[in-house]
């Protein structure tokens, strides 16, 4: 290091040597001798080395050793106070071995980015103390490749040894990835929350999303050897959340949405004068169509209309999607997984911002739908603030639909044989009991001609409502492309199309009709059973 960067660094560290010399001796004075001695040390070392693999710790290495005999001269006369042998190190070798260790250190680093076939070449011949005949017979190599090998990568450590690897944005400021989702059907290890659990799989999938990396690029993206994130990365690509491309090459195959408060506020007001254009020219209607619902023979918890709207109202959105609106299919994006999933995945970076409105008044999940062949039972639910369930898709089981039917037809005998089935159902609050029997607290339809009458019952939109779906799709998509790679492109289409029968503009429809009184805010133990439909007897 030259002496005007070895300046730059020892005057960054006056203050923390001292208070490390300080807190170590407890004494003014001391604390001052020891805190010179050991930026002397620290200055001389420098000079003698410019690469380091952390600075941080090479400093506090040095200062450890100084303070270490620092102690031992204070205790030769004395024995107050006790120190490992090995930690008092001779001022000729010290400073010396540590650097000794450093270049070790970086050697073992550089080692980790070869490739894994050439790793484990030199791992064997200079740390297992194999010959290259022995390396060739276990390998399945001749010793002219084995030796080819060993060649090639002292060349490219000699190389990599005489530059400073510099640590990419991720390992110095990590992502945390929020919203990890699907649209389609999960497999049997779970969906994106559960491939994408942990840091590092989020950072590796955020790192090879706009630009396709080797697994050493990757590596140094992250601050970390290749050799923990090889395996992570196999499991990526093999599940369908990674493509592996030509040069060895990997690239990010999902949806990531990185948010940001201009966006945020872009995006609120839009949909906002979206879905009040959506309750005014379609779901107002509803409310004025209550006994239409009701000559279906719809079942309605307590007979109540009100909780009829909290379900038919998110389930007739889907009445608002229309096919020349989808520019990208559901198969151009879904992948089929090798756990037997079969869906397009997608994500959004955590980002701490504040911004003019509460993001999770218009929290919306689904649509879930579950079905059984068996029993020819249908069912479909969806979450949002006003329902109360929790844990989403995960706790929405048919089997408890199933139960529900069996309830309603009058063969679930309440007996110990059934207790978790009951419990469920209560817990849920898809069955309450009351003084005189038990209820069902959703809506169902018995037959296959009641749930024919209820769709035939829903009114089909106007054309003055797939103009504004026309024209909200446009103007959301260009929000999201905004910082998008070019692969990403059809993500970006597909999650902002038919916008109007989404998730996120029914949130603000239901947000807006308890605003301005028109659907009122489920009685406590209703609110379980709201946004959920189940259709019985469908042969």
């Amino acid at each position: 290091m030259n002496k005007q960067h070895a300046d730059r660094v020892i005057k960054d560290y006056i203050k923390p040597l001292y208070g490390f010399a300080l807190n170590k001796t407890g004494k003014i004075a001391e604390a001052e001798e020891l805190a010179g001695r050991i930026t002397l040390e620290v200055y001389q070392a420098l000079l003698k080395k410019s690469d380091f693999l952390d600075l941080n710790s090479y400093v506090f290495k040095i200062a450890h050793y100084v303070w270490a005999k620092f102690v031992g001269e204070k205790v030769k006369a004395s024995n107050q106070m006790r120190i490992d042998d090995q930690e008092v190190m001779s001022r000729e070798q010290g400073f010396d071995e540590i650097i000794r260790q450093e270049t070790a250190g970086a050697l073992r680093r550089e080692i980790a980015f070869l490739s894994h076939q050439q790793r484990a070449i030199v791992i064997k011949y200079y740390y297992g103390g194999m010959k290259i005949s022995e390396i060739a017979a276990e390998m399945g190599l001749s010793s002219g490749t084995i030796k080819w090998h060993l060649f090639e990568a002292k060349k490219e450590l000699k190389h990599k040894m005489n530059t400073i690897r510099s640590m990419g944005n991720l390992g110095i400021n990590p992502i945390r990835m929020t919203g990890l989702g699907h649209n389609g059907s999960p497999g049997n290890k779970g969906d994106t929350s559960d491939f994408l659990a942990t840091a590092i799989r989020q950072n590796i999938a955020f790192s090879t999303y706009y630009k396709a990396l080797t697994i050493n690029e990757i590596a140094e993206e992250l601050g970390i050897s290749p050799v923990f994130i090889e395996d992570e990365i196999e499991l990526l690509e093999e599940y369908g959340f990674m493509d592996k491309l030509p040069g060895r090459k990997y690239r990010t195959n999902m949806y990531i949405e990185d948010p940001s408060p201009m966006k945020s506020e872009v995006l609120y007001p839009l949909f906002k004068e979206y879905a009040e254009i959506a309750v005014e020219h379609y779901f107002k209607t509803f409310f004025s169509m209550g006994e239409v619902f009701q000559e279906t023979g719809v079942y309605i918890p307590g007979g109540d209309v009100n909780l009829l709207l909290w379900s038919l109202i998110p389930y007739a959105g889907n009445q608002l999607s229309f096919k020349e609106l989808n520019r990208v299919s559901h198969e151009e994006v879904s992948i089929s997984r090798k756990d037997g999933g079969h869906y397009a995945a997608h994500a959004t970076i955590q980002r701490e911002f504040d911004v003019s409105f509460d993001p999770k008044q218009y929290y919306y999940s689904g649509d879930m739908n579950r079905d059984s062949d068996e029993f020819a039972l249908k069912a479909w639910q969806v979450d949002t603030l006003w329902c109360g369930r929790k844990d989403s898709w995960r706790d929405n089981l048919s089997s408890d639909f199933i139960s529900l039917m069996h309830v309603i037809n009058g063969d679930l005998p309440q007996n110990d044989v059934n207790i978790d089935a009951y419990r469920r159902l209560f817990d849920k609050q898809y069955l309450l009991r009351t003084e005189s029997d038990l209820e069902v607290n959703i809506v169902y339809c018995k037959d296959k001609q009641t749930g024919e009458r209820l769709h035939a019952a829903i009114p089909q939109p106007s054309e003055r409502i797939k103009e504004a779906a026309t024209k909200l799709d446009q103007a959301v998509y260009q929000v999201n492309l905004d910082g998008q790679p070019d692969h990403a492109h059809k993500y970006v289409r597909y999650w902002s199309q038919n916008c109007m029968a989404s998730g996120t503009i029914l949130a603000f429809v239901l947000k807006h009709l308890v605003d301005i009184g028109m659907l009122k805010i489920p009685d406590p133990h209703r609110k379980k059973g709201i946004s959920t439909i189940m259709f019985m007897n469908q042969r």
